[in-house]
């Protein structure tokens, strides 16, 4: 089901990044140092390369965003694939920022959970589609806070909101889609709702013993 447009759009100049702002938290959820990282839609890689890990692997569906991260950084694995066919090992941290809604919800929050060893941790932070009186009641706050970031970031010279070649997907499940999906995929997992339609999961695969 394809995302309605929203009405109130603001103006160009007004527009900012709302991925980079939920960057730091994200970073936030990740251990102090992990042996190996995956990325999964890492787009122009400004993830990736913040990740503190031994051995850091990005992948991305879209050749041409590889091509440019990979001209940023030698100390990131860059990958052009799928990843839900690529052949890939498993990883002590798996981030999806903003990449998950361009899966199939249940096939891609069942791959990304494969992709984490034990005792590894899933952090995604991503997009979902207003569909409740809660998800509207919400947008009382997003509007106005949405509106005042723009403004802010517009008087300190303004920030580029998307970047033209990035691909866009312009559809996401509803917040009780993805909490009914991690319920079964990744029982325990930790799923907060955010501003600026964000929400987040955290999930600690299970040790081996």
């Amino acid at each position: 089901m394809r995302e309605k447009p929203r009405r109130l759009q603001l103006p160009e100049k007004l527009r900012w990044n709302h991925n980079a702002w939920y960057r730091r938290w994200l970073l936030r959820q990740l251990p102090s140092r992990a042996g190996s990282a995956l990325d999964v839609g890492c787009g122009l890689g400004e993830l990736a390369r913040q990740i503190r890990a031994d051995e850091v692997t990005a992948i991305d569906a879209s050749a041409r965003m590889i091509e440019r991260a990979s001209a940023t950084s030698a100390g990131v694995r860059w990958i052009h694939g799928d990843v839900l066919t690529h052949d890939l090992g498993r990883y002590d941290v798996v981030t999806a920022e903003a990449s998950l809604h361009h899966l199939p919800l249940r096939v891609g929050l069942t791959r990304l959970a494969e992709l984490v060893g034990p005792g590894g941790r899933l952090v995604v932070v991503g997009l979902y589609r207003t569909a409740t009186r809660a998800d509207r009641a919400m947008e009382l706050v997003t509007l106005p806070a949405n509106a005042l970031v723009g403004l802010v970031k517009a008087l300190g010279g303004g920030e580029e909101p998307h970047d033209p070649e990035m691909p866009v997907v312009m559809h996401a499940p509803t917040l009780n889609e993805i909490r009914a999906a991690a319920a079964e995929i990744v029982p325990g997992a930790r799923i907060r709702r955010h501003l600026f339609w964000r929400y987040s999961m955290v999930w600690h695969a299970p040790e081996v013993h």
